[in-house]
C-alpha cells in the first residue's frame, strides 16, 4: 500500500515552534491554514488569529449531529501563548468557538479580540474582560501601533444588523507590516463587496468556496459564495493572491475544490491562488519591481 500523507501537515508542537520561530521581513507576511476559516498571519512583530476552529464543540454539543471533523486541530487552544489578535468574523461556531477563544484567552493574556459590535457580549460570557475586547464596525477604522483594520459588511445569504445598524456579519481588512490582507469570513458573492474592497489594493485575500443549495437550506445552513463567484470577486476586486477557505473541514458543507482550480484555470489563468493543507504554511513578499503599477507578491 503506498504511503497515505497526513491530513494535517504540521501540528502541535511542531506547529506551534514553526510560527514562534518563523522570522518574517519588512513588506512580507507569513500565513498558516488551520482548516475550515482559520487562518493564521504573522509579520510586523504581531500574530494574528482569524476565526480559529480548534475543537470538536460543535460535535460535543450535538452528539448525534452532522458536524464531525474530517482531521484533528492543527493547534489545541492551550498551545497558543503567541496571539497577538484574534479575529473573529460572526457567530457562528465554527467561526466563534467558546472553547477556543477561552484557551487562547487563559493562555494569550495579550492577545485582544476582534469582533462585530453586536456580538461583543458573547465573548463578555466567555469570561474575556472589556478592555480585551473591540467591537468592530464598518464605520469606524481600528488602529493599533503596527496595525489597521477596516471592516467590511458580509452578506451571509443577506445582511443582518442589530437594532443600532452594525452589522453582525464582517470580513476584515487588516494593514500589517505592508502587506494587506482580507478575510472575507462567511459571505456570498456580490457588486458592492467587489468595489468595497478594489481600493484597498488587497494583496491577499481568502474567500469561502463551500457554495450553498436547497438541501444544505434545510438544515439550516447559511450558505456562501461558491467557486465561481469567489474567482469573479476576487478578478474584480483585483486582489493579488487568492486563498480559497471553508471547503475542507466538513464535507457536506463543501463543493470539490477541484472546480475551483478548473474555473481559474478556464476563465483566468493569471489570477494567481494557492491551495493550502491544514498546518501548512506559506510566506508572501512584496517585491521592489512593479506589475500594473503595484508590487509584485511572491
Amino acid at each position: 500500500m503506498e504511503h497515505q500523507p497526513p491530513a494535517v501537515y504540521r501540528s502541535g508542537k511542531s506547529l506551534k515552534s514553526q510560527i514562534a520561530k518563523t522570522e518574517v521581513q519588512q513588506a512580507a507576511l507569513a500565513l498558516w491554514h488551520l482548516g475550515q476559516a482559520g487562518i493564521v498571519i504573522k509579520g510586523g512583530g504581531l500574530t494574528c488569529y482569524f476565526d480559529p476552529y480548534l475543537s470538536d464543540h460543535i460535535l460535543e454539543t450535538d452528539p448525534g449531529g452532522i458536524w464531525r471533523r474530517q482531521f484533528a486541530p492543527p493547534l489545541e487552544p492551550s498551545e497558543i501563548t503567541h496571539a497577538d489578535y484574534v479575529f473573529v468574523t460572526h457567530e457562528h461556531t465554527d467561526h466563534l468557538d467558546p472553547v477556543t477563544l477561552k484557551g487562547i484567552s487563559l493562555n494569550s493574556p495579550q492577545a485582544v479580540f476582534v469582533c462585530p459590535a453586536p456580538i461583543t457580549g458573547m465573548l463578555r460570557e466567555l469570561s474575556i474582560p472589556d478592555e480585551r475586547i473591540i467591537g468592530a464596525k464598518v464605520t469606524g477604522e481600528i488602529i493599533r501601533p503596527g496595525i489597521r483594520v477596516n471592516a467590511v459588511a458580509c452578506m451571509h445569504e443577506q445582511f443582518f444588523k442589530d437594532a443600532d445598524g452594525n452589522h453582525r456579519y464582517l470580513g476584515y481588512v487588516v494593514e500589517l507590516n505592508g502587506i494587506t490582507f482580507y478575510h472575507a469570513g462567511d459571505t456570498i458573492g456580490f457588486g458592492e463587496l467587489a468595489e468595497w474592497l478594489k481600493p484597498h489594493r488587497i494583496d491577499i485575500g481568502c474567500l469561502p468556496i463551500n457554495s450553498r443549495d436547497w438541501k444544505r437550506s434545510e438544515l439550516g445552513i447559511i450558505g456562501n459564495m461558491g467557486h465561481r463567484d469567489a474567482a469573479d470577486l476576487a478578478v474584480r476586486a483585483g486582489i493579488d493572491l487568492l486563498l480559497p477557505i471553508h471547503y475542507d473541514l466538513f464535507p457536506f458543507n463543501a463543493d470539490n475544490p477541484a472546480y475551483f482550480v478548473d474555473y481559474l484555470y478556464r476563465t483566468y489563468p493569471g489570477q494567481k491562488f494557492k491551495m493550502m493543507v491544514p498546518g501548512e504554511r506559506l510566506i508572501y513578499w512584496k517585491e521592489s519591481d512593479a506589475v500594473d503599477g503595484r508590487p509584485a507578491g511572491r
